[in-house]
């Protein structure tokens, strides 16, 4: 999962962190500095869009993971250029976990990069989600979907600790490569997508109950929020915290779905990166809604990658008997 560089003794400088997660739609970077009394202190984030989740089921792409190798040799090129680097945690969501091929990935980071990456279980990968959303909003009842590019993780929260956790594979990426052909999909194509969200979700998905939210992660989430704030200007300025409507959510997915991914590219809030599998993905989220019985998503900007610093801080925290 890590690899370290140099020793470091008790009351030496703060720990120096830099976390790549190999997600399915993207490569995200995060250096970080820990400081045991104090938290961390972010200095550089950055995001690369590779898609490793983009290819046949249980397959990494070619082209994918030869932008992925360069998106962390060129990260690491620019923020170590030394030979005293950040201490690396490496990890690799649904895409790697159930790809039969990963160790073309893996095994050219270890070798060239000298990088060990831990590959998530669905739980855990749940879990570094569900730490982050409760760390940065005030919530203790709830589920928490996380929707990536190849897989939903669905957690239900009491009290602040995870009770249940599960994963299905209907990430925006791997939903649209599998169902959406067409561009625009066509009417058949819609069914059958909104067949195999509802046949998963059926088994996965939580009811509401009484004092529940529902927190979306996930940059699908992330984009619903800016295409809703940028069409709502005077409603508020940031994304974290916001809280779409089920028929918010539903009017988006209605106006994505008459657009080719070209006329899609025009929507303000909306990444050109994203206009082939946003539609999918607002698909599998309004559902998640209607099928659990959630009138209301309170969005979080946070992700996996959050709860692994966290992690690591906490982890820092204890080493040096602090609590």
């Amino acid at each position: 999962m890590s690899r370290t560089n140099g020793n470091r003794a008790d009351g030496s400088p703060p720990d120096l962190v830099a976390i790549v997660d190999l997600g399915s739609a993207a490569v995200r970077f995060l250096l970080a500095q820990i400081r045991p009394t104090s938290g961390y202190r972010i200095l550089a984030q950055e995001r690369v869009p590779t898609r490793l989740g983009g290819g046949a089921p249980g397959t990494l792409p070619r082209p994918a993971i030869h932008r992925t190798l360069r998106a962390v040799h060129r990260f690491f090129k620019r923020h170590s250029p030394h030979a005293q680097g950040p201490r690396i945690v490496a990890i690799a969501t649904s895409a790697v976990r159930d790809a039969r091929n990963r160790e073309r990935l893996l095994d050219p980071l270890r070798r060239r990069e000298g990088i060990e990456v831990q590959v998530l279980s669905g739980r855990d990968e749940a879990r570094f989600g569900v730490v982050a959303a409760l760390e940065s909003l005030s919530f203790a009842r709830g589920v928490v979907a996380d929707l990536g590019g190849a897989s939903l993780q669905l957690s239900r929260v009491r009290n602040g600790r995870v009770i249940s956790t599960g994963s299905v594979p209907l990430g925006a990426v791997r939903t649209t490569e599998q169902f959406l052909k067409h561009d625009p999909p066509t009417p058949r194509e819609l069914r059958a997508l909104r067949a195999e969200i509802r046949a998963h979700l059926a088994a996965a998905l939580p009811s509401a109950e009484r004092g529940e939210v529902l927190v979306g992660l996930g940059g699908t989430v992330r984009t619903l929020a800016s295409i809703h704030l940028r069409a709502n200007p005077g409603e508020r300025k940031h994304r974290h915290g916001l809280v779409l409507q089920q028929s918010d959510v539903t009017a988006i997915r209605e106006r994505l779905e008459a657009l080719s991914s070209r006329q899609r590219r025009r929507i303000r809030g909306l990444k050109t990166e994203r206009a082939d599998i946003i539609l999918a993905g607002a698909m599998v989220i309004e559902d998640v809604m209607i099928s659990g019985g959630y009138l209301n998503l309170v969005v979080c900007t946070r992700g996996v990658r959050d709860g692994v610093l966290l992690h690591e801080t906490s982890r820092k925290r204890n080493a040096y008997g602090l609590r």
